[in-house]
């Protein structure tokens, strides 16, 4: 099982697209020489401390996700009754992506009740393994799917792939309680 720290980094990257879109949401202070001069020599202190912030999450989004993407496969497991999922990460997404984007850089009081709301979604994210409810997991080509035993399998094999491979013994790495990754090309089945 991955440490807590981790899932926290995969929290964090959940949020990748939210930073792209407030970026863009606030191009104008970073939109010229001048702007960008004043943001990194923190002239504006608030929107500097926001985009410090962002830029940290965002290579903390990307070392996760490279993690994850190398991580060893080092347990067995056999699955069955696999299916895709709902659409838990579109509401996930709608939720939770709608009232962050409403952060006005330049009041205190706005970048606090939203690193807040960051920080109780993070607190919920990590405590209940929700690591499989990640937006970027499908920009790397994985989905989420589900077993009758209620498994949560991160993958980049198809629906059809996974199906093939019930009830064979593959190699996967647990990243929390029922939630498995597996990859292709390394979860070859030992039952061949």
């Amino acid at each position: 099982m991955v440490p807590t720290f981790f899932r926290a980094g995969l929290y964090v990257s959940s949020f990748f697209p939210l930073y792209i879109f407030l970026i863009i949401d606030n191009y104008e202070y970073v939109s010229t020489i001048d702007a960008l001069k004043d943001i990194l020599f923190f002239e504006d202190l608030l929107p500097s401390i926001f985009f410090l912030v962002l830029l940290i999450l965002m290579v903390i989004s990307i070392t996760a996700l490279i993690i994850i993407t190398k991580i060893k496969l080092n347990e067995w497991h056999s699955f069955e009754g696999i299916y895709k999922t709902e659409d838990n990460l579109l509401s996930y997404i709608v939720t939770y992506l709608v009232p962050l984007l409403s952060i006005e850089i330049t009041e205190g009081k706005s970048l606090l009740v939203n690193a807040g709301l960051f920080s109780l979604l993070g607190f919920i994210y990590v405590k209940n393994s929700l690591v499989y409810l990640n937006p970027l997991f499908l920009f790397f080509k994985y989905n989420i799917f589900l077993t009758k035993n209620n498994e949560v399998i991160i993958s980049n094999y198809s629906i059809y792939e996974l199906k093939n491979l019930e009830q064979k013994r593959i190699k996967t790495r647990v990243l929390s309680y029922k939630i498995y990754l597996l990859r292709k090309n390394e979860s070859v089945s030992c039952d061949e």
